[in-house]
């Protein structure tokens, strides 16, 4: 008897050596593109709230192609993503916090205060 929903079948992974082979050919095509881990899962961050353009679209994709790490991060991203998504929209409006003026201000200040020693707010 044939279920309505046969499952789906899990491709394995590429083999390693494909992966290196795949990283000697687009390795300089990286570089010159300017992609590292980092700069990817910030592309991968930012595509959750808005559309890349295509020069990121294009980086994003090149370094995906070649990353196993930076598919799995993906996908952890778009499963808190939608956790978080699902945890807000289940508290509603309650869950909001209001800040009253005076930690609005203590906020603004420390940020001010970072920029100026040249660091970046909260790293």
């Amino acid at each position: 008897m044939n279920s309505p929903n046969p499952p789906t079948e899990k491709r394995p992974p590429l083999p390693p050596r494909l992966y290196r082979v795949f990283g000697a050919i687009l390795g300089p095509v990286e570089k010159a593109l300017g992609i590292s881990c980092r700069d990817f899962t910030q592309l991968a961050s930012a595509k959750l709230d808005q559309p890349l353009s295509a020069g990121e679209h294009c980086r994003y994709f090149l370094h995906r192609l070649i990353c196993d790490i930076c598919r799995r991060q993906e996908k952890r991203l778009r499963q808190l993503n939608r956790l978080a998504s699902a945890t807000l929209k289940q508290a509603g409006d309650d869950a909001m916090v209001k800040l009253d003026d005076e930690a609005r201000e203590r906020i603004r200040k420390r940020i001010l205060e970072e920029l100026r020693n040249g660091s970046k707010p909260g790293l």
